[in-house]
């Protein structure tokens, strides 16, 4: 049973993600303040989510900051609006007896532990920002934290379910095996959007931009990343074409000024 004294604060909240998850899920599988654990679930992923994002778009200015800021929640609750209907669907199925609201926060409790942990890796992603590190290793940097968080995430959404579901007779373990297939399903979908939603971290050559048009897809790009961080490359090359002599202040294109030579070269007007 759940204990006495249930899930009523945030501080509650975030204390039984990080240390008494068990807690947490017996809460859940017996109904005990639904809408509360969603609502903080919600607060967390837009505020921590928000913040790494944030951060690691600061690598380009203020502008791609709060575009990161913004983008990567969305990522988060777009993913789960396109992975969750089959899911809770298959799992009434198999013969899960968890309602539609029970679901979504084991889900939303679960992509919230994933946003405390990238907001916890957000010191090592501003330390290698500040430290001049170039824009291949903090692209992949921020990669690998954010897959390192998300199967962290899963993991205890899995456990949840096998540990506490399981034992109160409500959550079949077959389908625990269609749980694992969903997660890998949920994160093809994830890098799929985010591929859809960048630039991220954004490129200091380039004007901001909310969504680049890019070549290939996100495999190629990692790929081409690790090669250029091997080769020991700082940061894209600039697209060809005629460079501007007026400096840049990150994402602000200052536009060319007319000058004597130019006005030369130009028709005059009837």
């Amino acid at each position: 049973m759940a204990r006495d004294q249930p899930i009523t604060s945030y501080s509650d909240f975030l204390k039984a993600l990080l240390s008494d998850r068990e807690r947490f899920f017996e809460e859940v599988v017996e109904g005990v303040a639904l809408r509360s654990k969603l609502r903080y679930a919600v607060v967390t992923i837009i505020v921590l989510a928000g913040f790494f994002g944030l951060v690691a778009g600061a690598y380009s200015g203020p502008a791609q900051a709060v575009s990161a800021g913004v983008k990567l929640p969305f990522l988060f609750f777009a993913t789960f609006a396109v992975c969750f209907p089959a899911f809770f669907v298959v799992q009434v199925l198999v013969g899960s007896r968890l309602r539609l609201l029970q679901v979504a926060v084991l889900v939303f409790g679960a992509l919230a532990l994933t946003s405390v942990l990238l907001a916890a890796f957000v010191p090592i992603t501003a330390f290698f920002l500040i430290t001049g590190a170039n824009y291949y290793f903090q692209h992949l940097l921020n990669i690998a934290i954010a897959g390192v968080a998300g199967l962290f995430g899963m993991y205890a959404l899995h456990e949840g379910l096998s540990v506490v579901c399981e034992k109160r007779g409500v959550y079949p373990r077959k389908a625990l095996t269609i749980m694992r297939a969903w997660a890998l399903l949920f994160a093809f979908v994830g890098i799929q959007l985010a591929w859809s939603l960048r630039p991220f971290l954004g490129d200091r050559n380039q004007p901001f931009q909310v969504f680049g048009s890019y070549q290939g897809n996100f495999y190629a790009a990692i790929i081409y990343a690790v090669n250029k961080l091997m080769h020991g490359d700082e940061k894209p090359t600039p697209s060809p074409g005629r460079q501007d002599s007026i400096p840049r202040f990150r994402g602000f294109v200052i536009p060319p000024i007319d000058t004597v030579a130019d006005s030369s070269h130009r028709r005059k007007r009837p």
